[in-house]
């Protein structure tokens, strides 16, 4: 009785879940951007979510929920540096093992660019993976430091 009355309960649960995770996930990636990559993962299994999808949109939201008052503090005596950071995580997605790009600019102590996301082909090694990432990184560097020099930037 009690296990039919819980099943009822998860299942009502898990259709709320799949109304209602568009919406969230929409406003989740648009202003926190440190949780895109896990709300597109979780988005993945929207045609049919199992309760260990749920369980993943719980975490998130506790996530959320503790760390709803941090922030970046940005100080004017910072220095002007540009300085890029990139990895890769070879074959880390066990659906289709496709390997994780990732990568960050900052100028001075400012964050002014980063990104993360899968690789479009599966990399026959972990060289090949952060090759594929460093060639990233080096266009979207290229690309800042035109567009410093157009703005005027030191």
């Amino acid at each position: 009785m009690a296990s039919s009355i819980l099943l009822m309960v998860s299942f009502s649960l898990m259709l709320l879940y799949t109304d209602s995770w568009w919406a969230v996930s929409s406003i989740l990636t648009v202003t926190r951007l440190d949780l895109t990559y896990v709300v597109h993962l979780v988005s993945q299994f929207m045609s049919a979510p199992r309760f260990t999808h749920y369980a993943a949109v719980l975490r998130i939201l506790r996530y959320i929920k503790g760390t709803l008052f941090h922030g970046l503090h940005f100080s004017a005596q910072s220095s002007l540096e540009l300085c890029a950071y990139a990895d890769a995580n070879w074959a880390r997605d066990p659906t289709d093992r496709h390997s994780t790009t990732s990568y960050c600019f900052l100028q001075g102590s400012f964050l002014i660019s980063w990104h993360n996301k899968k690789q479009s082909v599966v990399a026959r090694s972990s060289t090949e993976a952060e090759y594929r990432a460093l060639a990233d990184a080096t266009s979207e560097l290229l690309w800042l430091c035109w567009l410093l020099i157009d703005i005027g930037a030191p």
